[in-house]
């Protein structure tokens, strides 16, 4: 299944790995759930971890806006 196409630019950050996470990253891109490279597999696990933190109300999902070009967070609710 196709993931919905996304509204916001991606941007790039660079996060260092052991090795072994780093496999455990490639066996997830071995049958493509996980997309195609680890690091595509990587940020699918992020997206997730934090979809997670939102259920279990450890973050608050946030409303964002592009203005000027720019991504803006809007001010979290009270």
């Amino acid at each position: 299944m196709a993931r919905p196409s996304n509204s916001f630019d991606s941007v790039s950050m660079t996060i260092a790995v052991t090795p072994q996470i780093k496999m455990y990253l490639e066996d997830l891109t071995l049958d493509g759930t996980y997309g195609s490279s680890p690091a595509e597999a990587a940020r699918l696990l992020i997206s997730q971890a934090i979809e997670a933190k939102m259920k279990d109300g450890l973050l608050t999902r946030r409303k964002f806006m592009i203005q000027d070009g720019e991504v803006m967070a809007l001010p979290l609710p009270a």
